[in-house]
């Protein structure tokens, strides 16, 4: 047992024991303390700081959802995006809070140094001036909340280069809910009217196909409609922690009229 192991035998033998121990677990297994992960992944030379970035992603609580019936018809009630930016913390999630608070007029609760919660505002001036910023190309996060998560990472950090990992989880259930009930409503009145329609006419081979087809294909297209809403939204996500990466921050409409006087007198000259 003197020889060294390559890295590949390394992941071998852990992957072999996670299974042997999975199959045959000890009354007294307790789990396994930060320190002495991080001590054990040493002794067999992986990077310690790797680990603890690696411990840090774990203890965040926004996690994949698992997939779900009608995922495929109407996307997920639930979207999951992460990124690695060069920012900090604190400016990852300062940046994250400026644009939903300002744009996309949400309600935004700081918890923690590295979590957000935020909320979709319902008065009449957040609809109105969601409207504006959809008008404007902004504003379209179609999201009941939003919960983000950032921690910082080790690996690869350098004095003049941070490194933050951010996950963020929108929650788009009632929408998602009411595609899917709007779209099997149409259906099914699709079917019932069909049924009648075939009971009181001569030919119900013609009757029933002539209104149960259209109404069903219409409450496809309206649960279909979801998915699109859902990959908008994702979209809308990464095209926001984009905006914050680059340092962007959200303008007024005297800041806009003011750059875009700049933009056209670098034009003229």
């Amino acid at each position: 047992m003197g020889e060294r192991l390559d890295r590949d035998a390394v992941d071998r033998v852990l992957a072999r024991a996670h299974l042997l121990e999975a199959a045959d677990p000890s009354d007294d297994a307790g789990g396994v303390g930060a320190d002495a992960l991080i001590a054990a992944a040493t002794e067999v030379g992986i990077d310690p700081n790797a680990v603890r970035d690696s411990l840090a992603i774990e203890r965040l609580s926004i996690a994949t959802p698992p997939a779900r019936r009608f995922d495929r018809l109407s996307g997920a009630g639930q979207i999951v995006i992460e990124r690695e930016l060069d920012l900090t913390v604190d400016q990852t999630i300062s940046g994250l809070d400026a644009w939903l608070t300002s744009v996309h007029r949400l309600i935004c609760d700081r918890r923690s140094a590295g979590s957000l919660f935020a909320r979709r505002r319902s008065d009449a001036a957040a609809q109105l001036g969601r409207m504006l910023s959809t008008a404007r190309g902004d504003g379209r996060l179609a999201a009941t909340s939003l919960v983000v998560e950032a921690v910082p990472q080790v690996v690869g950090t350098t004095p003049a280069r941070s490194r933050t990992l951010v996950r963020i989880s929108a929650d788009r259930a009632t929408p998602r809910q009411v595609r899917l009930a709007g779209g099997g409503s149409l259906a099914g009145a699709g079917v019932a009217g069909g049924a009648a329609a075939a009971t009181a006419a001569t030919d119900a081979f013609i009757a029933f196909p002539a209104i149960a087809v259209p109404m069903t294909v219409v409450g496809y297209a309206v649960a279909r409609s979801g998915r699109g809403s859902a990959d908008r939204l994702e979209l809308e996500l990464e095209r926001l922690v984009s905006r914050v990466e680059r340092g962007e921050r959200p303008t007024g409409f005297i800041g806009r009229i003011a750059r875009r006087a700049k933009q056209a007198a670098i034009k003229s000259r």
